[in-house]
């Protein structure tokens, strides 16, 4: 064979080798370039899923706007009624009790007598003084003569003023006792004790009754400290008595002390008692009306502990970002709590609290929007 005949056949096989190469490596290389292609564009998510993944990763609750409301308070405390004045009567002369002007538990006006004691020999010794000081007068008087003459010294003349001063300063002393020889009211109350009778000779100072004014009473009870800021004169009361009865009162005074050991703070109420129907001594349940004030409610277990260990609830801002505020609880019941120190309007966290902490921002689903 020659060669021009065999040149056919090797251009075919050198032609063929070169088309399976170029197909092994050009072939590849286009499979490998798509292949990173792909995987560029799964690695490179679009703006939109950036948005997607981080709704996904924010923390979900449920909040309600909650508004301030005016909160009605009272405090609840127990006293008994007291005597508004006591004294303890003692007798202003020494004596024999003559009369008895009205018995124990009776009502006395101010000023009315309530006993006396026999004046007869006070009246014999204010005689006696009497005529002591006229003797003591015409004995000064001649001491004076008798120094204008030069008869007397001045000495004389001192001594005779001495005995006539001694003389009036008995009569007055006896005087004083004629009038205290009388027992009277020193203001309109009730005898409530009396342990004297007629005929009994007394001593004078000597402790013979007690006299009590019930009317009006006064209770005395004792407020926490935090509560008596909202406390003060002329606040209204109404009072249960032991008794069934029911009256109203008002603070007549707050004290400016405070209890070191019950760390509450004394207030006294008067509570009117005219016909002195209500004793004194009795127990009283006194609901003192405190003034309205401005406050949020809801339920207790919203309640938190900021980092202070202060009592706080989980809020939420404007933009969705859990605030935490302390605040102060004014009052609890059954089955919310009212508490002080947040603005009037809040978009409280009821559902997911737990699991957020200040400066999340999170999902909001408002309960009431």
């Amino acid at each position: 064979m020659d060669l021009k005949s065999k040149a056919g056949p090797i251009t075919a096989v050198t032609i063929l080798g070169a088309a399976v190469a170029w197909m092994a490596v050009g072939g590849n290389g286009i499979t490998q370039a798509q292949a990173q292609n792909t995987a560029s564009e799964t690695q490179s998510p679009t703006l939109e899923q950036n948005v997607t993944v981080e709704n996904t990763l924010k923390k979900k609750v449920q909040a309600e706007i909650v508004h301030a409301q005016i909160m009605q308070d009272k405090i609840t405390l127990s006293g008994t009624t007291q005597p508004t004045k006591e004294i303890q009567l003692t007798t202003g002369a020494a004596g024999k009790i003559r009369n008895i002007l009205f018995n124990k538990g009776e009502y006395i006006p101010k000023g009315k007598a309530i006993l006396s004691i026999d004046t007869r020999s006070l009246n014999a010794n204010i005689a006696q003084a009497k005529a002591l000081i006229a003797q003591r007068q015409l004995e000064l008087d001649g001491a004076v003569k008798l120094k204008q003459q030069k008869y007397s010294s001045a000495v004389n003349v001192a001594t005779a003023k001495a005995d006539l001063a001694s003389a009036k300063a008995t009569l007055r002393s006896l005087e004083i006792d004629l009038e205290n020889a009388v027992l009277v009211a020193p203001f309109s109350g009730v005898l409530n004790t009396l342990d004297v009778e007629v005929g009994q000779l007394v001593q004078n100072n000597v402790a013979i009754g007690d006299f009590v004014s019930i009317n009006p009473l006064t209770i005395e009870i004792n407020v926490p400290q935090k509560k008596v800021s909202r406390i003060k004169q002329g606040l209204q009361a109404n009072v249960a008595l032991s008794t069934g009865d029911k009256v109203a009162g008002t603070v007549s005074y707050v004290s400016s002390v405070a209890d070191s050991e019950t760390r509450s703070i004394a207030i006294e109420i008067k509570v009117p008692n005219v016909d002195n129907k209500i004793p004194a001594g009795i127990t009283a349940h006194v609901d003192l009306a405190l003034p309205e004030r401005s406050a949020h409610a809801f339920s207790s277990a919203l309640l938190t502990l900021d980092d202070d260990g202060n009592t706080a609830v989980k809020t939420l801002n404007i933009d969705n970002e859990v605030v935490i505020s302390p605040v102060e609880i004014l009052k609890s019941e059954r089955d919310q709590v009212w508490v002080s120190g947040l603005p009037s309007n809040i978009n409280l966290i009821t559902v997911g609290q737990g699991f957020t902490k200040a400066g999340d921002v999170v999902d909001a689903y408002y309960k009431n929007q």
